[in-house]
Formats: C-alpha cells, structure tokens, sequence
C-alpha cells in the first residue's frame, strides 16, 4: 500500500535533474529572442507599426532588442550549465533592462514569470544539488 506525507523528499538525487520551472525560464526566454526578430521583421518588411513604432527606427530598436535578449539567454544558459542561481537572477534582470528600454510589455510579463520561477523550490533545489 502506497503512502503519503507531506515531509520534505530528503533523497540525495533531488536537485539531480532540470525541473519543469527551469525548463519553463528556458523556453519562456528563448521564444522572447525568436518574438522580438519577428517583430524586426514585421517592422522592417511587412509595414507593421504599433504605438508609433513603425519603419527602419523600429526596426532597429528590435534588432538591438533582441541582441540584447540573446545575450541575457546566454547568460541564462551558462547559470543553468553552472548552477549558479546568481547568474540567472542577474541575467533575467538584465533581460527586464533591455525590456524597459525597448518599451516591450512581453518583455515585462516575461521577465516576471522568470524572476518568480527562479524562487520557486524546484529551481532553488537544482541550483543547490552539487
């Protein structure tokens, strides 16, 4: 017969493995780099325009943009490969900076999901777990 409890798993494996949060961070900040250089393409050869952004300027504020989500997304890559939460925490408010500069509301809501699943218990064992 299978029991329950609500005790914390104390096995020397937890933290072993990425947890879904993590992975959730990871493709959440992926799709924000692939989102921005659609919205670069949009700007530059489909005549988008949107709150007053339209054309070459807007074009280029999103190619900036999205250099700048890359290189967040690297960051977060190499915390994740490291485990080092610091850096991932660092990386994700670089990422709400580049947000802000760029005016990008996805880039807000994105940066705090982020932040919020970095403290989540999953995310804080698998930087832990050594």
């Amino acid at each position: 017969m299978t029991t329950f409890s609500n005790a914390p798993d104390t096995s020397p494996e937890i933290g072993r493995d990425k947890p879904l949060t993590l992975r959730a961070i990871f493709i959440l900040n992926a799709l924000k780099v692939l989102l921005t250089l659609g919205f670069f393409a949009a700007f530059k050869w489909g005549g988008f325009a949107l709150h007053g952004l339209a054309g070459d300027s807007a074009a280029q504020l999103m190619l900036v943009a999205a250099a700048g989500y890359a290189a967040a997304f690297g960051l977060i890559v190499a915390s994740i490969l490291n485990r080092q939460i610091r850096g991932i925490r660092t990386a994700i408010v670089l990422d709400l900076l580049i947000s802000i500069a760029a005016g990008g509301p996805i880039g807000y809501v994105i940066a705090a999901v982020s932040m919020w699943l970095s403290f989540t218990g999953p995310v804080k064992r698998y930087f832990a777990y050594r």
